[in-house]
């Protein structure tokens, strides 16, 4: 299930890419809210599950705000540092989830050789960005700064969905989530002037349709079940993929440079994982 996650992850960034093409990004994120709920709402339906919120569950509702904030501040610093560096600090989000976990969830504490995993994959991802990590004549303090917040807000998210959500159906959780996304997403893009794109457009449909159906539909749900039913700790160590897989994918579909440092950044992001997961316990 990480895998697949990982990896369709992964696939977002070249086809965001594709789609970002079209139409602006506040533009994208409301579309794809909305095909994202449309789409888990018709599964929720097929599967006779619940459609409203749960009531009664405050948390339910901040699980929403903490997810929206988190894609507001990341897509706002984007104006302000380049792409190669907001991937790398945004992903600092596993070593900060495990953290965080490692200090509310006793039982999800690692050792050295996990600790050393982390480091590894770390290491692989400034190998993997190396070539990409200029300023480009400008300071990014602010960008690179902003996205340290949004990799906080992502890991605090998580360890929020894991504690305080246990037992809630992820189909309700991923719809209700994407739902709520649409309104400020589209006052932000009428703001910006440009809300409605092309949609005759190839690369609006593919990057509309492909966020929507898989990124935060189908893989949403799937990261849900994972952070209920698996360590913190292990699922997050996975999420070093997800850049990896980016920049693999980018080459094969954008035709993007891959370089020997990619390669071994690469390398290094498997064994850290490697050594996370092979970490004995109790």
């Amino acid at each position: 299930m990480i895998g697949a996650v990982t990896f369709l992850w992964g696939l977002s960034f070249p086809v965001g890419k594709i789609g970002l093409r079209g139409m602006e990004p506040f533009t994208f994120l409301w579309m794809r809210g909305l095909v994202s709920a449309l789409v888990v709402f018709t599964w929720i339906l097929w599967r006779r599950g619940p459609l409203r919120p749960p009531r009664g569950m405050p948390d339910f509702w901040w699980n929403m705000a903490l997810h929206n904030l988190n894609f507001l501040v990341f897509y706002h610093a984007l104006k302000f540092t380049t792409a190669g560096r907001s991937s790398l600090f945004l992903y600092t989000q596993p070593i900060l989830l495990t953290a965080l976990a490692a200090y509310f969830i006793p039982e999800e504490r690692i050792g050295r050789r996990a600790i050393l995993g982390f480091a590894a994959s770390a290491g692989g991802l400034v190998l993997l960005f190396s070539d990409k990590l200029s300023s480009e004549g400008g300071s990014t303090w602010l960008g690179d700064a902003l996205t340290l917040v949004a990799a906080v807000v992502w890991s605090s998210q998580c360890l929020f969905l894991k504690v305080r959500l246990k037992g809630v159906d992820p189909f309700r959780i991923t719809a209700w989530t994407q739902l709520m996304a649409v309104p400020p997403f589209l006052l932000l893009a009428l703001w910006w002037g440009k809300w409605w794109p092309d949609i005759t457009d190839p690369d609006v449909l593919i990057g509309v349709f492909y966020g929507g159906l898989v990124g935060t539909g189908l893989a949403m749900v799937l990261w849900v079940k994972l952070l209920a039913g698996y360590p913190a700790g292990r699922v997050s160590a996975f999420m070093f993929l997800c850049p990896v897989f980016g920049v693999f994918l980018g080459a094969l579909i954008l035709a993007e440079p891959l370089t020997a440092l990619m390669l071994g950044g690469a390398a290094l992001v498997a064994a850290g994982i490697y050594l996370v997961n092979s970490e004995r316990r109790a």
